[in-house]
């Protein structure tokens, strides 16, 4: 519970490129980076890059940047355009946000946005 997560560094990446190459194991590698072993096994997972040709193998400036396009990039009514038009009709027909939610999940089968979330977005503007 004492720990802080951390995002893996650029520098870090590069380890993790450079060592399997010397022949260590997924273990080592974490321990030399005193990362969790589950912490590589997932950014190896995650990141390595398989070219048509052959395979590339695990590239750390390719993976920095697929993990930067993973961060939250602020609320989702303001990521998708049609999920906040469809919002903001239902609020100017006059319905509650907690309304456009519900109606949203009994067209989808599933809920699609709270009204915690249409709330966020409305006192934010």
């Amino acid at each position: 519970m004492g720990t802080h997560y951390q995002q893996l560094s650029i520098s870090e990446r590069g380890e993790i490129a450079r060592l399997p190459a010397a022949g260590r194991s997924k273990r080592p590698i974490a321990a030399a980076l005193d990362r969790a072993p589950s912490t590589i096994a997932r950014e190896l997972d995650r990141n390595a890059s398989v070219s048509a040709a052959a395979t590339a193998g695990y590239q750390p400036e390719c993976a920095h940047q697929k993990a930067q396009a993973r961060c939250w990039r602020g609320s989702r009514l303001e990521r998708d355009a049609a999920l906040r038009e469809t919002v903001l009709s239902g609020l100017g027909a006059g319905w509650s946000p907690a309304q456009v939610s519900g109606r949203l999940a009994l067209e989808y089968g599933r809920p699609v946005i709270s009204h915690e979330s249409i709330y966020r977005f409305i006192y934010a503007q």
